[in-house]
């Protein structure tokens, strides 16, 4: 059942009818309170239970409107709020110091709802009246968020008119619901924490991966800049040929450490002006196993390795180191091949000028089929806007 059904059928009354026989009120304030229960387990996005939350207690007290405040470091940020703010409606950003709310400190303190009947025949604080007034309420209740034995949050409750006061039966449903609450919101935050730290700790080891792709450039100053550009167009390329988004990262990845393995490349012969004789070339040829070797055991980059290992593989089975064709060789690795060589093209060496744009688009062409795979370079050309060079 969806929260709007919940907040539906705040208005039904205290009886509930079920094929067409009359329910104790209990049973069917209990039906509700578990129906929200459920609701409340099945995300562990903080601000759907919270949502889900304030909706569920409004509906199952049968009040008027209701606010879930979170706590935090002495101050109270507003998570949730039924029905939505009125427009122009503030209230310090919805940010409350709690020293301004005793009434919400004494809930918390005691751990027990604190409810006001009528809030004209009681004192309250510049902060609080500003709050109930700006809703109109005539009573409200401040029922304290509990999990672990720990104050997570607050749920305001109100109504319009004044209410004389709850059953022992209503407090007992707003205590189990507020309990619900508390865990959902605990289990919500942590698993929030957990995300941020799973965020940061990526950051980090992206973090530590571009460091690497710029120590190898700084021993290779003739591809300064090669790897930055041929990654950001490999995500680009990869995203057009409709490479999932949750991939996008291992294709970056992947593109930043392409010739990591050139580490282990001796400088005579990664830093050599002329063409590599042939035992010179079978240790540049090593440079694919030498990154496969360096970062195989590192399991947060095992989803990237394809491209260092296979990005030198070629469609017709000619490549290295495996000898791979077609299909077979990995689509992050037919992509950065195109992209890869078509940035070197463009750039110049100590050997040759760079080629121009429409040169380098004119030999990826002619190498579709036989070095580069069809399809990626086709969606290549028509990225670049440069179809028509024979690709049929």
């Amino acid at each position: 059942m969806g929260v709007a059904s919940v907040r539906s059928r705040r208005v039904q009354g205290r009886g509930v009818k079920s094929q067409g026989l009359d329910q104790p009120e209990g049973c069917g304030d209990l039906s509700m309170l578990l129906e929200v229960s459920l609701e409340l387990s099945e995300s562990l996005d903080l601000d759907t239970v919270l949502q889900t939350a304030i909706i569920g207690a409004v509906g199952v007290l049968r009040l008027d409107s209701g606010a879930i405040y979170l706590l935090k470091d002495g101050s109270l940020k507003l998570g949730a709020t039924v029905p939505p703010l009125p427009p122009g409606y503030r209230l310090d950003d919805t940010l409350l110091a709690l020293d301004e709310h005793p009434h919400i400190a004494e809930a918390l303190h005691s751990r027990k709802p604190v409810f006001i009947s009528n809030v004209e025949e009681v004192q309250l604080t510049a902060g609080e009246r500003a709050a109930i007034e700006g809703r109109g309420l005539a009573s409200i209740m401040y029922v304290p968020v509990i999990a672990r034995g720990v104050p997570e949050a607050v749920i305001i409750v109100g109504s319009t008119e004044v209410h004389e006061g709850f059953s022992g039966r209503e407090v007992a449903l707003c205590q189990m619901l507020s309990a619900e609450i508390g865990y959902a919101v605990a289990n919500a935050r942590l698993y929030e924490a957990v995300e941020s730290a799973a965020r940061e700790l990526r950051a980090a080891y992206d973090a530590t991966l571009a460091g690497w792709s710029q120590a190898l450039e700084m021993r290779d100053q003739d591809t300064r800049g090669h790897t930055d550009r041929s990654a950001e167009l490999a995500v680009e390329l990869a995203r057009r040929l409709g490479v999932p988004e949750e991939h996008l990262s291992n294709v970056r990845r992947g593109a930043l450490l392409h010739d990591i393995g050139k580490m282990a490349v001796p400088d005579h012969i990664l830093h050599k002006p002329g063409p590599l004789d042939e035992s010179e070339w079978l240790v540049m040829k090593k440079h694919p196993d030498f990154a496969w070797e360096l970062l195989r055991g590192i399991g947060f980059l095992s989803s990237a390795l394809e491209i260092p290992f296979c990005h030198h593989e070629r469609w017709d089975g000619s490549g290295y180191p495996r000898g791979l064709q077609g299909e077979d060789i990995p689509l992050p690795a037919r992509i950065f091949a195109v992209i890869d060589v078509y940035d070197a093209l463009t750039s110049d060496r100590p050997y040759r000028m760079a080629w121009t744009h429409e040169e380098a688009l004119a030999y990826i062409d002619s190498q579709a089929g036989v070095q580069f795979d069809p399809v990626v370079v086709r969606a290549f050309l028509e990225h670049t806007g440069s179809v028509g060079y024979g690709l049929s």
